[in-house]
């Protein structure tokens, strides 16, 4: 018999909470990582019910864990358990990652971070100087506007059926960080004349993932100008009914898995201090992206 070495006295401990979690593909990416690193840290999934959650943040201080993700339904209310947030999770309204430093929980957001990664990875291009429009307005489109307006975008629009959503956003970047962000009524013909105009489309609506794969975010008549850059956070299914008819005016597409990857692979790096190296990185992506599809 072989005696199993991994788990010690001095392993640090990593997790997830949320509920249901049952789902998550966290623990495989990050056990993964420390593996090849040879980091001595374990992540575990943490099930927590809404009225246990105060508690269960103190329950992991307590514990001393080096480190949590944070999914949902509890990005929001644990920012209140939270010693310090962010300036971006502030901004963002949302905490996914919890740092240990010296005994005090850091809260931060690194979906918009794993967002812009993730663009520039696929795309080759940022968001300098261009015209954004982000359909949608709830916290992945507040993470991922927050986000493109700190990287210089010339101009964002975020289209929503429901508009007060939309302007909430808009006068939160406005007043925090620049007044370039405007709100349109996605039935409104001005929504559907930036929509063409812009450079970069941004969905952040869930329609179309499976198993209603038929479902589009916008109607008949919003279209593509065959310039521009498309990006669907729904990764599965990979290619949206959206992002076909992207593809086929010409479009560059792209779909929202590496988002998911890289918010993790920076609370990775929140976590260890450690920066994982660009070839490394690409070689655990490609075994994620063969997990997922299976």
């Amino acid at each position: 018999m072989r005696i199993d070495r991994r788990i010690t006295g001095k392993t640090k401990i990593l997790g997830v909470l949320g509920n249901p979690i049952e789902h998550t593909f966290s623990p495989q990416l990050h056990n993964t990582i420390s593996k090849y690193l040879k980091v001595d840290a374990v992540y575990i999934p943490f099930k927590v019910e809404r009225q246990d959650l105060q508690d269960a943040v103190k329950g992991l201080k307590a514990l001393n864990v080096a480190g949590f993700n944070v999914t949902i339904p509890y990005k929001k209310e644990i920012m209140k358990y939270i010693d310090e947030n962010s300036r971006e999770a502030l901004i963002m309204g949302a905490v996914n990652t919890v740092k240990n430093i010296d005994g005090r929980f850091y809260g931060y957001n690194t979906d918009g971070e794993g967002f812009a990664r993730a663009f520039k990875e696929e795309t080759g291009t940022d968001f300098k100087g261009k015209d954004v429009v982000i359909l949608g307005a709830g916290g992945a489109a507040r993470a991922i506007a927050t986000k493109v307006a700190i990287e210089g975008a010339k101009n964002i629009h975020i289209i929503n059926r429901t508009p007060e959503r939309a302007q909430e956003i808009a006068e939160l970047i406005n007043n925090n960080i620049r007044r370039i962000v405007d709100a349109y009524d996605s039935k409104d013909d001005a929504a559907v004349e930036v929509f063409r105009k812009s450079d970069v489309i941004v969905n952040t609506v869930p329609l179309g993932m499976y198993p209603d794969t038929d479902a589009v975010p916008v109607d008949e008549r919003y279209d593509f100008s065959g310039h521009q850059v498309v990006y669907d956070t729904i990764y599965n299914p990979p290619k949206t009914r959206f992002l076909s008819l992207a593809e086929k005016k010409g479009c560059k597409t792209v779909n929202g898995l590496g988002m998911l990857f890289y918010q993790g692979i920076f609370a990775y790096e929140i976590w260890t201090g450690i920066k994982l190296g660009h070839d490394f990185v690409m070689e655990v992506f490609k075994a994620f992206a063969g997990l997922l599809t299976r």
